[in-house]
């Protein structure tokens, strides 16, 4: 495959995505498990018990509910940012043909967790501040923010780093840039809908105990972890084409050259 190698147009970075995507697709597919069964288990706490609201609510029983969402929620998006952090070093790795380890991806992600979630964080401010102004803005914050994690875990930079890293990467590219983006997200809606609706209606949505079944739920889980690695796949291979092209191909290498934001 010629990702992180020559300079390629938008359809060869898809190409070469799902190429190396269903090279490894059993050690990929093992990494996002890893990652969504938690999710799943999280969300399935955080969402049981939702109390009704009459007049007379029992605000003790409300309290619970809403502390216990919040921490639900606060790990799921934890889990979200190491699930696509785990993908995205997959990637890496097998761009540059090179086994993928389960333990490996796991270990690699939490330790860098801390630069990941400062990036996400703020990424994840611009994003909202930007369809508040207008929705183009925020939409144009997905597509530069979709290259920070990949940058983060293959340049060692720190997370506040990485925003300005998106922005030097992307600078004079965003054709290519806007065209992988576009793709991947008609893509992954095609895919999504063929597995959620016709597969199994219901399977990208998290299941509470209250309505448990285990062969519905396992339908789920699997048809999660099954979609989830295509995002963090084309933005992984998209960095290393918009770095290829700014510091030079292969752009692969770990610790490349990196250049604060002017």
């Amino acid at each position: 495959m010629d990702i992180g190698k020559r300079e390629l147009t938008a359809g060869d970075i898809v190409a070469g995505t799902f190429q190396a995507w269903f090279s490894h697709f059993g050690q990929v597919f093992v990494i996002s498990l890893l990652f969504t069964v938690p999710v799943f288990v999280v969300n399935a706490f955080a969402l049981t018990g939702l109390p009704e609201m009459p007049e007379d609510i029992d605000e003790l029983e409300m309290g619970e509910f809403l502390v216990r969402s919040l921490a639900g929620t606060t790990v799921s998006l934890a889990l979200g940012f190491l699930l696509t952090a785990a993908l995205a070093f997959a990637f890496l790795k097998t761009f540059r043909n090179e086994p993928v380890a389960p333990a490996e991806a796991v270990l690699e992600v939490v330790s860098r967790f801390g630069a990941i979630l400062v990036f996400a964080l703020i990424a994840a401010v611009l994003t909202a501040v930007g369809f508040l102004i207008l929705i183009l803005p925020g939409l144009v914050a997905i597509v530069v923010f979709s290259l920070g994690i990949p940058a983060i875990l293959n340049e060692r930079i720190r997370g506040t780093d990485a925003i300005s890293r998106c922005w030097t990467l992307i600078s004079g590219n965003w054709g290519v840039a806007i065209g992988v983006v576009l793709i991947g997200f008609l893509i992954n809606f095609a895919v999504t809908m063929f597995v959620g609706g016709i597969v199994s209606p219901g399977a990208i949505r998290n299941p509470t105990f209250e309505d448990f079944d285990i062969a519905r739920t396992m339908v789920q889980i699997v048809a999660s972890a099954l979609v989830a690695p295509l995002i963090p796949g084309l933005a992984t291979a998209l960095y290393l084409e918009l770095k290829g092209r700014r510091d030079g191909f292969p752009s692969f290498e770990e610790t490349g050259p990196y250049q604060p934001f002017e």
